[in-house]
């Protein structure tokens, strides 16, 4: 059944319905992730900055000079946020990683025949190429939200291991301090790029609005997971109705109890 043959009174229940999508440490993670970003990758620009490069204009460099009061100083406040961002984003990981993690990814990060097909379509849709074809059912990510992860992960490791060897660069031969400089500028650089996408779709696009604001309530609609995260909505479904049964079971069995040790005096 599509969305549009669905009837009002249901599509309004759908609406008001909320599903729990993410649990709290995802989005404390999420949002201290955002506020590195948004200190590290300014002051980032600031100090590879030069006339030669053009990257920023004198304005930007001067203003970041001034308000630390020195180049040290603000390479100084730089590699220690990005410090402290290294220690957050792994403690997280380690400690939930045979618990969290690994299940998560395993279950919910892979690419399937339907996100391939995804990947194919939602572009052509997104410039008006394609507009009868429906997509095909996605996980609680879709398939864009996945690869996006892939690079993310991929990114955040060279910088994690890059960024300790600019800093550190005494403990390490000439070649390996060659090559971290390049890997940071790279992964920092690629994450940007996909970061602008990711912020769009999010934030802007207005099919996924619902989906930003979940990284505020840790919910969304009922009826935004079956337009978007069909297969994620169907399993919630499932679980749902499995405990409702589960529920009435005991409801029945206790009943049963009641009325086998309750008869008349």
């Amino acid at each position: 059944m599509s969305h549009t043959s669905i009837p009002l009174p249901e599509r309004q229940r759908l609406r008001q319905k909320l599903i729990k999508k993410h649990n709290l440490a995802n989005i404390l993670t999420h949002w201290f992730n955002v506020a590195s970003w948004l200190l590290l990758l300014p002051t980032g620009i600031a100090i590879i900055s030069s006339p030669r490069l053009g990257i920023t204009p004198i304005w930007w460099q001067e203003a970041f000079r001034n308000l630390f009061g020195s180049d040290a100083n603000l390479i100084r406040f730089h590699y220690t946020i990005g410090f402290i961002w290294i220690f957050v984003i792994l403690f997280n990981v380690f400690i939930g990683f045979r618990k969290y993690f690994v299940p998560f990814a395993a279950h919910r990060m892979l690419l399937d025949n339907d996100d391939i097909e995804w990947m194919k379509t939602k572009p052509l849709q997104m410039m008006g190429f394609i507009k009868d074809k429906p997509l095909p059912p996605q996980d609680a990510y879709n398939a864009g939200q996945k690869v996006y992860s892939y690079f993310v992960v991929i990114c955040t490791l060279g910088i994690m291991v890059s960024g300790p060897v600019m800093v550190f660069k005494n403990l390490f031969p000439p070649i390996v301090k060659q090559i971290a400089q390049p890997i940071h500028f790279i992964s920092v650089f690629v994450i940007v790029a996909w970061l602008f996408i990711h912020v769009y779709m999010g934030a802007v696009f207005p099919e996924e609005k619902e989906a930003f604001f979940s990284m505020f309530s840790g919910k969304v609609s009922a009826w935004y997971a079956r337009a978007h995260h069909e297969k994620w909505y169907n399993e919630k479904l499932k679980e749902e109705m499995e405990w409702e049964d589960q529920v009435e079971a005991e409801v029945q069995k206790s009943q049963q109890l009641a009325d086998e040790h309750g008869g008349p005096d």
